[in-house]
């Protein structure tokens, strides 16, 4: 299966086969060549189908463009949720890890899919609610992390939620591929261990 193609496409039924495999090929392209300037027709053909043929699957660009930004973020997603369930580990180690894979992962895709960028940032401005729903996620896996950590008297915390808001702010830096031409990936991760610490301190139960 293709790097590109959506983790949570099944190719067990053949319609499913076809959208994975027009999903793959779509990735491909807008790698290539970017959103922007890939055209449905363009994709039919690299799947050796007509443009009328790929509508019955996809109902246009923005929806094949959809799932594939879906399935980046889905990525990300599974990294953070991975970390923070290794409950054998103490909170504080497992949020250290967090923000350093969100960062590993944000410079990852800036470094070697540029144009897939390109496309995930065009298809959040036109389906905002494709990033609120990623970002409820995220919000979501940090807040059991924090409770965790609270229930093991690891952290004294207040108020979990607005921590949690105010962690994803202070992080936003390492997860917004845009910044990462900013920095080396090494200045990166230094700037990433100091504003864990930081976090880190303020939690810490006194």
């Amino acid at each position: 299966m293709s790097a590109h193609t959506p983790p949570y496409i099944s190719t067990s039924h053949p319609t499913c086969d076809v959208r994975a495999r027009i999903l793959a090929a779509a990735g491909e392209r807008f790698s290539q060549f970017g959103y922007n300037k890939t055209t449905m027709a363009e994709i039919a053909k690299d799947c050796d189908m007509s443009a009328a043929n790929l509508y019955r699957f996809f109902k246009n660009k923005l929806d094949i463009g959809s799932n594939l930004a879906c399935a980046c973020l889905d990525e990300k997603l599974l990294l953070i949720k991975n970390v923070t369930q290794q409950r054998q580990r103490p909170a504080t180690e497992r949020l250290h890890d967090v923000v350093l894979q969100i960062l590993a992962h944000t410079y990852d895709r800036w470094a070697n899919d540029p144009r897939i960028n390109e496309m995930v940032n065009a298809i959040c401005d036109a389906r905002l609610e494709i990033v609120d729903q990623h970002e409820l996620s995220k919000h979501n896996l940090i807040v059991e992390l924090l409770e965790d950590g609270v229930q093991r008297g690891e952290f004294s915390i207040a108020d979990v939620h607005d921590t949690t808001k105010a962690i994803t702010a202070a992080i936003t830096l390492f997860s917004v591929p845009l910044f990462m031409s900013l920095h080396s990936l090494d200045t990166f991760e230094k700037l990433a261990e100091s504003v864990v610490q930081l976090i880190l301190t303020g939690l810490e139960k006194r």
